[in-house]
């Protein structure tokens, strides 16, 4: 792989950045698009061509899964649903806001991943070369913002996150042969999406009812 290292890491890093901070109705489809992209250079050259579409494939049904699912639940009739974007798990005023927290988090993500990259043995591969960091990096950043996570969409990105940083990981240690583990890495990604697009389609329903005048 020579000095493609650094890229690779580069483009995780940004990738990252972005699923941690990203708020707001698309934040789940954001975060998807951004993993999706910033793990699939490092998937393709390690596992080839055929990791890459497990990869893309994975990000691209779960992106259609959430949009789909959210368009359903909106036109049905029953189940009052939850905000995905509501604090659930924390009151919405703190000393520090949300946003300011992740970028805090992805700051403190990148020895984690550094020191997971240049400790943790790749194979036959030499250590040194940090393979694995840009897998470690994604996988840490998604750990970390279940951990600080205040609403249902936190947790949905931050699982996928990690859901797709395992799979690359394990791709990464095992290479081309380990497709298998990317794989079942990346059925998660399309239930997540879809469970939180549904709770996120019910509120919208649910808020339509109620504006509607009585009849």
């Amino acid at each position: 792989m020579g000095g493609s290292e650094p890229l690779l890491s580069t483009i995780a890093v940004l990738a990252g950045v972005i699923a941690l901070v990203v708020d707001g109705r698309r934040a789940l489809s954001t975060a998807i698009v951004a993993v999706g992209l910033g793990l699939a250079p490092t998937a393709a050259s390690i596992g080839g061509g055929e990791a890459l579409l497990v990869l893309l494939s994975s990000a691209a049904v779960a992106l259609i899964a959430g949009v789909a699912a959210r368009a359903l639940a909106s036109r049905a009739s029953w189940v009052a649903g939850l905000d995905p974007t509501v604090p659930v798990l924390a009151p919405r005023q703190q000393l520090f806001g949300p946003r300011s927290v992740r970028v805090f988090v992805a700051a403190i993500s990148l020895p984690a991943a550094s020191w997971v990259s240049f400790n943790v043995p790749v194979g036959a591969v030499a250590v040194v070369q940090g393979l694995l960091f840009p897998a470690a990096y994604i996988w840490t950043c998604g750990a970390l913002r279940m951990v600080v996570a205040r609403t249902v969409a936190d947790v949905a990105i931050g699982a996928i996150l990690v859901s797709l940083g395992s799979g690359v990981g394990w791709l990464v240690r095992g290479g081309s042969d380990a497709t298998t583990g990317l794989v079942i890495a990346s059925a998660l990604p399309p239930f997540v999406a879809a469970v939180a697009g549904w709770l996120a389609g019910r509120h919208s329903h649910r808020a339509a009812a109620l504006r509607e005048p009585a009849a």
